[in-house]
């Protein structure tokens, strides 16, 4: 192997990656892409490979995420339709206290970013963090 395949995944992980990435278990992985554990797990050892794998599963988080945001009003307009249910006390109670316990966590998590960047902007006066 020379040192420029050292920094190529081989055809067969390339169409490997996808069955592992949106796999619930490694066995159903490997046999969904024809292999064997032993092979999957000689590949998990190579840097590029689990690097790969690692970046299209944070694909399909950022994906789902984006769904998720997008979903957003949609959820809150249910929440607030489901106020106006006057057939059931029930309903209308979970939704206000649903309501009000999103609004709630909403605000404590701008008070913590508020007093991280207050934290932060005191303790590095420059902004210049490396990370």
């Amino acid at each position: 192997m020379t040192k420029s395949d050292e920094n190529r995944l081989t055809g067969r992980q390339t169409k490997a990656l996808p069955h592992f990435a949106a796999s619930l278990s490694i066995e159903g992985a490997c046999k969904a892409a024809n292999i064997s554990k032993e092979t999957f797990y000689n590949w998990i050892k190579e840097p590029l490979f689990k690097a790969e794998l690692e970046r299209l599963r944070n694909e399909i988080v950022d994906d789902a995420v984006n769904q998720l945001k997008i979903s957003t009003t949609k959820a809150a307009e249910t929440l607030v339709s489901l106020l106006d249910r006057e057939d059931r006390p029930a309903i209308q109670r979970a939704a206000a206290n649903d309501i009000l316990s999103h609004v709630m966590k909403f605000m404590e998590l701008k008070e913590i970013e508020v007093r991280l960047q207050t934290l932060e902007a005191a303790h590095n006066p420059g902004g210049k963090y490396e990370i």
